[in-house]
């Protein structure tokens, strides 16, 4: 390779075939897309949910980390068109099962969601892991910035 070149790299330098690294992170973020992306993949892992208890399940899990990451309880209609794109994209499935009562819509992880899920948890771990380092960096960067 050229000096100066740089390996079309995936995991720290082999080559990727087909799409570019670059396009892989992309096309994986877009599957982030949305606020509540990250709660209803978490609430999901531990097996599939009804609608109404998986908003509760988020909302409960919000609330015992002190709403840090949403500033307020999923809505209705924000839920509703989240597991829509997340079901367009493969990631969750809807069952419905009917009783002589009423119809149960239940959700749960697909093998695609699954997976992705995981690929999440070493992410997690790094932003674990780096919290501190990036609020300094962040808090050297506000005094700096100052006029």
């Amino acid at each position: 390779m050229e000096q100066g070149a740089r390996p079309n790299a995936q995991d720290g330098g082999g080559p990727m075939v087909g799409r570019s690294y670059r396009q892989g992170i992309y096309e994986a973020l877009a599957l982030l897309h949305g606020e509540w992306v990250v709660a209803v993949l978490a609430s999901l892992a531990t097996g599939p949910l009804t609608y109404g208890d998986l908003r509760q399940e988020i909302n409960d899990a919000e609330a015992r980390e002190g709403w840090t990451a949403h500033s307020h309880p999923v809505s209705q209609k924000v839920l509703s068109a989240t597991l829509k794109r997340m079901r367009r994209d493969g990631l969750i499935e809807r069952t419905s099962r009917s009783n002589t009562s009423f119809n149960h819509v239940w959700y749960k992880l697909t093998p695609l969601g699954r997976t992705f899920l995981r690929t999440l948890r070493p992410l997690a771990k790094w932003a674990e892991d780096n919290r501190a380092s990036v609020e300094q960096a962040r808090e050297r960067y506000a005094e700096d910035d100052e006029p």
